[in-house]
């Protein structure tokens, strides 16, 4: 059951960004194999542009550490997961809608974080195990946890459990967890993206905009 969102008019962006115009009830075409589920609905941070430049600088110096040649994530699509809504076989307008309620729903000034460990996570594919940057900080476990309750009170699922990282590459390597200096950087918005999946394709529906909190 999905509540009705009635303190602010979603249908108008909170940011210079919006592309959910023309992205909903789409049939899949011919092309690379996707999964059984292969459009994506998730909440997250995407790093700006300078961040981003210096996690790949990051990347690609534990690569020539380790003599890997995985193919480094994109920039545009470096980010930190804050909630996975669903997956589905078509993206539908309803979940995006009640998503956009709850994330409406959410208030939290800009706040700063910091990632200073590289780690392979267990688990997975054996070709495909994903080494991340981790790190985090209180802000950003509060904006996680208050956006997984605003999706539950419109209807979706939200998680508790939350790891904050910053997925470099794919392998089927493993890298020896290790210290690197901190990478510290202010988180100043949050978005809802539709990633479809197997095209690596990422599409910003909405971004929300954290005023910087004044001291």
């Amino acid at each position: 059951m999905f509540l009705f969102c009635s303190n602010r008019d979603v249908s108008a962006p909170r940011s210079g960004r919006d592309m959910s115009q023309g992205v909903f009830d789409f049939g899949q075409s011919e092309g690379p194999l996707r999964p059984k589920k292969p459009e994506r609905l998730i909440l997250m941070v995407l790093l700006e542009t300078p961040v981003g430049s210096q996690v790949l600088e990051i990347a690609t110096g534990i690569q020539t550490a380790n003599r890997l040649q995985a193919k480094l994530r994109p920039l545009k699509h470096l980010h930190i997961s804050l909630q996975h809504i669903r997956d589905d076989n078509r993206l539908r307008e309803k979940y995006v809608f009640a998503a956009k309620c709850a994330a409406n729903s959410v208030s939290v000034d800009a706040f700063d974080v910091c990632f200073d460990r590289i780690v392979t996570f267990p688990g997975g594919r054996p070709d495909r195990r994903a080494t991340v940057l981790l790190g985090g900080s209180t802000p950003l476990m509060d904006l996680q946890r208050k956006l997984g309750a605003a999706l539950v009170s419109n209807g979706l699922r939200g998680t508790l459990s939350f790891n904050p990282h910053i997925t470099l590459f794919y392998s089927s390597r493993s890298v020896v967890p290790q210290q690197i200096d901190p990478l510290r950087f202010t988180v100043r918005t949050f978005s809802l993206v539709h990633s479809e999946r197997g095209l690596t394709k990422y599409n910003v529906l909405e971004s929300w905009l954290m005023p910087a909190k004044w001291h």
